[in-house]
């Protein structure tokens, strides 16, 4: 019997429209586990780079975690990849909420998808069901009137569905996949390949059984973990999610080049006002499936619909336009709800687009008519752009091919001013954290925040631990790293420890490989404080005990090593090299917003140099050359031989690599 997995993949020809049914390759999955592990090598071996983005041949893989469905608390996730059109390389994105527990529950743990579909269709799932139905009565409907029909058309209310929006159908490189109000696959463009291959929807109703290996156990480590969610839900409760003055680091958007002027700072100060002046918004708050969080917060829109805001959605819109007003924010999350949108990379595209026209470099005559502002006052014409975007009308046209694209598009200095990360739009954060600075020039999802974990980290950690502090957390059932990180824990306030800095990285980054392709969510397995599932050790626990193999922690951390090692070669036969592993110039050149040292205390600026030792020390402990290319040594010892191989037959070889010396300030 086979326990934990499915045991079956789907093979959608959209082309054709053929569907197979295939029994999953138990090597496959043993070695890359499921979702992100799994999906990566399945693109490795079927999309190189002669592969377009929008190309017939390029893959949408829908694959669950391998604890998903299962009694682990939280364990819901599922990965969608695909060669993204935003960066030219591997994309994924990883989604919540119920669909990839009901996928498993139907009996499958991969859906692989190709070609392109002659005609809108969407993909019904029903256990041993598997069709391909008509969509054209879908198309040009909205992500929320697209859930409601299908479910009213299938008869099942429990129905989980994902769909793409307006966005997705006009190949907005900010596209989203949405699955529930708060719950997206946002990042990458993801959408806009979907919706390229004419697929509107993919709808699962599972009734299927789990094997677990090993109940009992599981069932008690279940119970210990359920036993440390009190202390997260308690902070989660109290957490400022509506307090803009949490998010003070991300600063304004149009002020990169010099400190904000006053008015912005006072705006930024007001948040708890206008925090409070949202409360009547809410409507209640809502989990993913067996999760304890209840993360997602639901807010009315003035349209009646409900939104769902989460994490820096209650802000980021807000804090982009400089419009301080939390109906906005709300109008802003649900418009790209609705259309499929990205909001992250939308807020980006709507700031980008005012600051040029405030600069001068795009005029009324560029932007329809519209008179752009930042401020209050420029609400209306905010939005507007939202939806401009999503049907790629006018300005909308130019931005919905993303700030990098866009920008040379528009030309005339506006390069300067996209701000991108591997050609992605990035958080807007200001990176003078040397930890989020690594983290966002090396992190595989362009994006430091997958490379964060719970242990704070200098220089600007807010983490006040006096030395039996620090003994009583590293005994505590909140430790559960490796041993040999913590002297660097323990070091990290004797001056900056970068050394350890550079060594929890390259750990968060094994972490944030397993926990994707098991399908944990990140919220409470390591990226918050104080998780409830804590580290490598305890998830190859979890493993073991649901699928019966006899894995420990090193044997995990060696998983998602090939993982990320695998994921790094994809990009690198995509032509990714160091030049690439960057932040956005600015921060080497700016001086540190003033305000923030009414949180951090002095804030140095970016030192080039410095920046260059640890990307020079993150490549040594991967075992990647000094323009990280991994070497032949680190993929064969990963079991990547063949990649290896394919590397050398296209004449990408590493140069050999000298240990270098640890880093220090």
């Amino acid at each position: 019997m086979i326990y934990g997995w499915a045991d079956t993949d789907l093979k959608i020809d959209l082309s054709e429209g053929k569907i197979e049914k295939e029994k999953a390759a138990r090597e496959l999955y043993e070695s890359y586990l499921g979702a992100k592990g799994t999906n990566a090598r399945i693109l490795w071996d079927r999309v190189p780079p002669e592969v377009d983005p929008f190309s017939p041949d390029n893959l949408l893989i829908i694959g669950a975690g391998v604890l998903d469905g299962t009694i682990v608390p939280a364990a819901n996730r599922t990965a969608i990849t695909f060669k993204s059109p935003v960066t030219g390389l591997l994309g994924y994105s990883m989604v919540g909420g119920y669909f990839g527990p009901g996928l498993k529950q139907a009996g499958y743990d991969t859906i692989v998808i190709s070609g392109k579909s002659p005609a809108p269709v969407y993909l019904w799932i029903k256990d041993d069901t598997v069709e391909l139905r008509d969509a054209s009565h879908l198309w040009g409907k909205d992500t929320q009137e697209t859930q409601a029909i299908l479910r009213d058309q299938l008869g099942e209310k429990k129905a989980q569905i994902l769909c793409i929006g307006p966005a997705g159908e006009h190949k907005v490189y900010a596209a989203s996949i949405e699955h529930d109000p708060g719950i997206s696959a946002s990042r990458r463009g993801g959408g806009a390949v979907m919706g390229d291959k004419k697929l509107k929807a993919i709808a699962v109703y599972g009734t299927k059984d789990i094997h677990i290996a090993r109940p009992a156990p599981l069932y008690q480590l279940c119970r210990e973990i359920l036993g440390r969610v009190g202390w997260l839900w308690e902070a989660w409760e109290t957490f400022p999610v509506l307090d803009p003055t949490y998010h003070l680091p991300m600063g304004a958007y149009d002020n990169f080049s010099e400190d904000p002027p006053a008015e912005v700072w006072e705006a930024i100060k007001r948040g708890k006002e206008i925090g409070e002046a949202c409360k009547p918004l809410k409507v209640r708050r809502l989990s993913c499936y067996n999760c304890q969080m209840r993360c997602r917060q639901l807010q009315r829109a003035s349209d009646g619909r409900l939104v769902g805001l989460k994490c820096s959605a209650h802000t980021r819109s807000m804090i982009a336009t400089e419009i301080f007003d939390g109906r906005f924010n709300v109008e802003f999350v649900n418009l790209c709800e609705k259309y499929g949108l990205d909001t992250l990379a939308t807020q980006n595209l709507v700031a980008f687009v005012i600051d040029l026209y405030q600069k001068g470099i795009l005029t009324k005559e560029d932007t329809d008519g519209i008179h752009l502002e930042f401020g209050n006052s420029g609400a209306d014409a905010a939005l507007t752009l939202v939806k401009k975007m999503a049907y790629r009308e006018g300005i909308g046209d130019i931005m919905a091919e993303g700030a990098y694209r866009a920008a040379r598009r528009i030309g005339r200095g506006a390069e300067k001013y996209a701000v991108t990360t591997k050609k992605l739009e990035c958080r807007h954060d200001f990176l003078f954290n040397p930890r989020d600075a690594l983290g966002e020039a090396v992190s595989d999802g362009e994006d430091h925040h997958k490379l964060h974990t719970d242990v704070p980290m200098p220089p600007y950690d807010r983490y006040d631990f006096s030395p039996q502090a620090e003994e009583a957390y590293i005994k505590s059932d909140f430790w559960g790293h490796p041993r040999e990180l913590e002297e660097h824990f323990r070091n990290r306030k004797d001056g900056v420890n970068y050394e350890g800095m550079c060594q929890w990285v390259c750990y968060a980054d094994e972490c944030a490989a397993v926990y994707d392709s098991l399908g944990l969510c990140a919220w409470v397995s390591g990226w918050l404080d104080h998780p409830p599932i804590t580290g490598i050790g305890m998830f190859a626990d979890l493993l073991s005990h649901v699928t019966g193999m006899d894995i420990d922690e090193a044997g995990l951390r060696k998983i998602g090593q090939r993982i990320q090692c695998l994921v790094r070669s994809y990009n690198v036969r995509e032509g990714l090299r160091r030049k690439d592993d960057a932040v956005p110039e600015f921060h080497f050149h700016m001086k540190p917003p003033e305000y923030l040292k009414e949180i951090y205390g002095e804030v140095q600026r970016l030192d080039r140099n410095l920046f260059n030792q640890w990307i020079d020390r993150f490549y040594q402990l991967k075992g990647w050359d000094s323009e990280g290319i991994p070497t032949k040594e680190t993929l064969e010892e990963l079991g990547l031989g063949d990649v290896y191989q394919e590397l050398g037959r296209r004449g990408i070889t590493a140069t050999p690599v000298q240990s270098g010396p640890e880093v220090s300030g």
